[in-house]
Protein backbone atom coordinates (compact mmCIF):
# COMPACT_ATOMS: atom_id res chain seq x y z
CA UNK A 1 0.00 0.00 0.00
CA UNK A 2 1.22 3.50 -0.80
CA UNK A 3 2.06 5.79 2.11
CA UNK A 4 2.81 9.51 2.35
CA UNK A 5 5.45 11.04 4.63
CA UNK A 6 6.79 14.57 4.70
CA UNK A 7 10.08 15.23 2.93
CA UNK A 8 11.10 18.88 3.28
CA UNK A 9 9.69 22.39 3.88
CA UNK A 10 10.83 25.75 2.53
CA UNK A 11 9.55 29.13 3.76
CA UNK A 12 11.46 31.94 2.02
CA UNK A 13 10.43 35.60 2.21
CA UNK A 14 12.92 36.97 -0.32
CA UNK A 15 12.33 38.52 -3.74
CA UNK A 16 13.73 35.98 -6.17
CA UNK A 17 13.41 34.08 -9.44
CA UNK A 18 14.22 30.72 -7.83
CA UNK A 19 13.60 29.15 -4.44
CA UNK A 20 15.56 26.08 -3.29
CA UNK A 21 14.90 23.71 -0.39
CA UNK A 22 17.44 22.31 2.01
CA UNK A 23 18.87 18.90 1.16
CA UNK A 24 16.83 15.86 2.18
CA UNK A 25 17.08 12.14 1.50
CA UNK A 26 14.07 10.14 0.28
CA UNK A 27 13.94 6.39 0.58
CA UNK A 28 14.75 4.29 -2.45
CA UNK A 29 11.80 4.22 -4.90
CA UNK A 30 9.92 7.07 -3.21
CA UNK A 31 7.79 9.21 -5.52
CA UNK A 32 8.19 12.95 -4.84
CA UNK A 33 5.13 15.23 -4.91
CA UNK A 34 5.64 18.97 -4.44
CA UNK A 35 3.25 21.80 -3.54
CA UNK A 36 4.33 25.43 -3.80
CA UNK A 37 2.93 28.93 -3.57
CA UNK A 38 4.87 31.94 -4.86
CA UNK A 39 3.57 35.43 -4.12
CA UNK A 40 3.30 38.23 -6.67
CA UNK A 41 4.03 36.16 -9.76
CA UNK A 42 2.16 35.12 -12.88
CA UNK A 43 5.04 33.04 -14.24
CA UNK A 44 4.30 29.67 -15.79
CA UNK A 45 6.72 28.18 -13.26
CA UNK A 46 8.81 25.03 -13.36
CA UNK A 47 10.49 22.68 -10.92
CA UNK A 48 13.87 20.97 -10.96
CA UNK A 49 16.19 19.20 -8.53
CA UNK A 50 19.90 18.87 -7.87
CA UNK A 51 19.98 15.34 -9.33
CA UNK A 52 18.73 16.50 -12.72
CA UNK A 53 15.29 14.94 -12.35
CA UNK A 54 12.40 16.16 -14.47
CA UNK A 55 9.12 17.25 -12.89
CA UNK A 56 5.63 17.34 -14.40
CA UNK A 57 3.28 20.21 -13.52
CA UNK A 58 -0.05 18.67 -12.51
CA UNK A 59 -2.20 21.75 -11.92
CA UNK A 60 -2.20 25.35 -10.67
CA UNK A 61 -4.49 27.59 -8.63
CA UNK A 62 -4.59 31.28 -7.68
CA UNK A 63 -5.18 33.40 -4.58
CA UNK A 64 -5.05 37.05 -3.49
CA UNK A 65 -7.13 38.23 -6.47
CA UNK A 66 -4.90 36.15 -8.76
CA UNK A 67 -1.72 37.85 -7.51
CA UNK A 68 -0.26 34.66 -5.98
CA UNK A 69 0.09 31.28 -7.70
CA UNK A 70 -0.07 27.72 -6.39
CA UNK A 71 1.35 24.60 -8.07
CA UNK A 72 1.50 20.84 -7.74
CA UNK A 73 4.43 19.02 -9.40
CA UNK A 74 5.32 15.31 -9.47
CA UNK A 75 8.82 14.02 -10.21
CA UNK A 76 9.29 12.01 -13.42
CA UNK A 77 11.51 9.34 -11.80
CA UNK A 78 11.33 7.41 -8.55
CA UNK A 79 14.06 8.21 -6.03
CA UNK A 80 17.26 6.19 -6.03
CA UNK A 81 17.76 7.00 -2.34
CA UNK A 82 20.20 9.88 -2.93
CA UNK A 83 20.04 13.24 -1.16
CA UNK A 84 18.77 16.17 -3.23
CA UNK A 85 17.44 19.72 -3.16
CA UNK A 86 14.33 20.90 -5.03
CA UNK A 87 14.00 24.27 -6.79
CA UNK A 88 10.90 26.25 -7.73
CA UNK A 89 11.61 28.54 -10.70
CA UNK A 90 9.53 31.61 -11.62
CA UNK A 91 12.08 33.26 -13.91
CA UNK A 92 10.47 36.01 -15.95
CA UNK A 93 8.24 37.28 -13.14
CA UNK A 94 10.13 37.17 -9.84
CA UNK A 95 8.19 36.31 -6.73
CA UNK A 96 8.24 38.07 -3.39
CA UNK A 97 8.19 34.89 -1.31
CA UNK A 98 7.63 31.15 -1.46
CA UNK A 99 6.26 28.33 0.67
CA UNK A 100 7.19 24.91 -0.69
CA UNK A 101 6.57 21.36 0.52
CA UNK A 102 7.82 18.06 -0.87
CA UNK A 103 6.08 14.83 0.09
CA UNK A 104 7.59 11.35 -0.20
CA UNK A 105 5.21 8.63 -1.35
CA UNK A 106 6.21 4.97 -1.06
CA UNK A 107 4.56 2.08 -2.86
CA UNK A 108 4.17 3.82 -6.23
CA UNK A 109 5.22 2.62 -9.68
CA UNK A 110 3.83 5.51 -11.73
CA UNK A 111 5.61 8.88 -11.84
CA UNK A 112 4.79 12.39 -12.98
CA UNK A 113 5.37 11.60 -16.63
CA UNK A 114 3.41 8.35 -16.70
CA UNK A 115 0.18 9.10 -14.93
CA UNK A 116 0.92 9.18 -11.20
CA UNK A 117 -1.82 11.82 -10.84
CA UNK A 118 -5.13 10.08 -11.54
CA UNK A 119 -7.04 13.35 -11.11
CA UNK A 120 -6.76 16.78 -9.52
CA UNK A 121 -9.01 19.72 -8.66
CA UNK A 122 -8.56 23.30 -7.46
CA UNK A 123 -10.31 26.29 -5.95
CA UNK A 124 -8.97 29.74 -6.82
CA UNK A 125 -9.48 33.16 -5.19
CA UNK A 126 -11.69 31.91 -2.39
CA UNK A 127 -12.91 34.48 0.18
CA UNK A 128 -11.98 34.59 3.87
CA UNK A 129 -14.12 32.76 6.42
CA UNK A 130 -14.83 30.04 3.87
CA UNK A 131 -13.96 26.37 4.35
CA UNK A 132 -11.77 24.81 1.63
CA UNK A 133 -13.78 22.10 -0.13
CA UNK A 134 -12.37 21.29 -3.60
CA UNK A 135 -14.21 18.64 -5.63
CA UNK A 136 -12.84 15.84 -7.82
CA UNK A 137 -14.66 15.11 -11.07
CA UNK A 138 -15.01 11.43 -10.09
CA UNK A 139 -14.99 9.42 -6.88
CA UNK A 140 -11.52 8.47 -5.68
CA UNK A 141 -10.52 4.80 -5.48
CA UNK A 142 -10.16 3.51 -1.93
CA UNK A 143 -6.59 2.23 -2.41
CA UNK A 144 -5.24 5.48 -3.85
CA UNK A 145 -3.51 8.15 -1.73
CA UNK A 146 -5.01 11.64 -1.77
CA UNK A 147 -3.21 14.90 -0.96
CA UNK A 148 -4.42 18.46 -0.49
CA UNK A 149 -2.71 21.85 -0.29
CA UNK A 150 -4.10 25.20 0.92
CA UNK A 151 -2.37 28.57 0.83
CA UNK A 152 -3.80 31.73 2.41
CA UNK A 153 -2.78 35.12 3.84
CA UNK A 154 -2.22 33.84 7.38
CA UNK A 155 1.05 32.58 8.85
CA UNK A 156 0.99 29.72 9.46
CA UNK A 157 -2.07 28.70 7.44
CA UNK A 158 -3.62 27.27 10.61
CA UNK A 159 -6.51 25.21 9.24
CA UNK A 160 -7.89 22.01 10.76
CA UNK A 161 -7.23 19.10 8.38
CA UNK A 162 -10.11 17.14 6.86
CA UNK A 163 -11.42 14.27 8.99
CA UNK A 164 -9.20 11.16 8.56
CA UNK A 165 -6.43 13.16 6.81
CA UNK A 166 -3.00 13.81 8.30
CA UNK A 167 -1.56 17.32 8.34
CA UNK A 168 1.98 16.84 7.04
CA UNK A 169 3.24 20.42 7.38
CA UNK A 170 1.93 23.92 8.15
CA UNK A 171 4.11 27.03 7.94
CA UNK A 172 4.30 30.54 6.52
CA UNK A 173 6.23 33.72 5.89
CA UNK A 174 5.60 37.15 7.40
CA UNK A 175 6.39 39.45 4.47
CA UNK A 176 4.18 39.16 2.56
CA UNK A 177 1.99 37.31 5.05
CA UNK A 178 1.45 33.92 3.41
CA UNK A 179 0.72 30.50 4.85
CA UNK A 180 0.66 27.03 3.42
CA UNK A 181 -0.27 23.59 4.66
CA UNK A 182 -0.73 20.21 3.08
CA UNK A 183 -2.56 17.09 4.16
CA UNK A 184 -2.64 13.48 3.02
CA UNK A 185 -4.58 10.26 3.35
CA UNK A 186 -2.96 6.97 2.40
CA UNK A 187 -6.19 5.13 1.54
CA UNK A 188 -9.89 4.81 2.31
CA UNK A 189 -11.26 7.92 0.63
CA UNK A 190 -13.97 7.15 -1.91
CA UNK A 191 -15.70 10.50 -2.22
CA UNK A 192 -15.28 13.53 -4.46
CA UNK A 193 -15.21 16.50 -2.04
CA UNK A 194 -12.35 16.99 0.41
CA UNK A 195 -13.57 19.39 3.10
CA UNK A 196 -11.16 20.91 5.60
CA UNK A 197 -12.22 20.93 9.26
CA UNK A 198 -12.24 24.71 9.66
CA UNK A 199 -12.62 27.86 7.56
CA UNK A 200 -9.63 29.88 6.45
CA UNK A 201 -9.32 33.18 8.29
CA UNK A 202 -8.05 34.83 5.08
CA UNK A 203 -8.55 34.52 1.32
CA UNK A 204 -7.07 31.32 -0.11
CA UNK A 205 -6.57 28.91 -2.98
CA UNK A 206 -6.26 25.13 -2.83
CA UNK A 207 -5.26 22.01 -4.79
CA UNK A 208 -6.18 18.34 -4.31
CA UNK A 209 -4.64 15.32 -6.07
CA UNK A 210 -5.49 11.62 -6.22
CA UNK A 211 -2.50 9.41 -7.01
CA UNK A 212 -2.81 6.26 -9.13
CA UNK A 213 -1.35 3.14 -7.49
CA UNK A 214 -2.06 0.87 -10.46
CA UNK A 215 0.94 -0.77 -12.07
CA UNK A 216 2.54 0.63 -15.19
CA UNK A 217 2.08 -1.64 -18.22
CA UNK A 218 5.19 -3.73 -18.89
CA UNK A 219 6.30 -3.31 -22.51
CA UNK A 220 8.42 -6.48 -22.18
CA UNK A 221 5.27 -8.56 -21.66
CA UNK A 222 3.67 -7.02 -24.71
CA UNK A 223 6.74 -7.77 -26.83
CA UNK A 224 6.81 -11.41 -25.68
CA UNK A 225 3.15 -11.86 -26.57
CA UNK A 226 3.79 -10.38 -30.01
CA UNK A 227 6.76 -12.73 -30.46
CA UNK A 228 4.71 -15.77 -29.44
CA UNK A 229 1.98 -14.84 -31.93
CA UNK A 230 4.63 -14.52 -34.62
CA UNK A 231 6.16 -17.89 -33.78
CA UNK A 232 2.79 -19.64 -33.81
CA UNK A 233 1.71 -18.29 -37.18
CA UNK A 234 0.94 -21.17 -39.61
CA UNK A 235 3.34 -21.69 -42.48
CA UNK A 236 1.66 -20.73 -45.72
CA UNK A 237 2.64 -23.09 -48.53
CA UNK A 238 3.56 -21.36 -51.78
CA UNK A 239 1.18 -21.69 -54.69
CA UNK A 240 2.85 -23.07 -57.81
CA UNK A 241 1.59 -22.07 -61.20
CA UNK A 242 2.74 -24.30 -64.09
CA UNK A 243 2.66 -22.68 -67.48
CA UNK A 244 2.20 -24.84 -70.59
Amino acid sequence: MAAVVHGVTLADATDAATYTTASFTPANNDLLVAFAVVTATAAAGSMSDSLGGGWTAITTALKAASADKLWCFIRDDLSDGSALTVTMDVTGDNGTGCVLFVARVSGMTRTGSNGAAKQSAVQSNQPAITTPAPVFAAAALTGNPTLGFVSNATTPAALTPPTSWTEQADTGISAPVTGGEYVSRDSGFTGTTITWGSPSSSAFGDIIVELDTSAVADDTTTRLIDLQISINQPIIEPTWVIAY
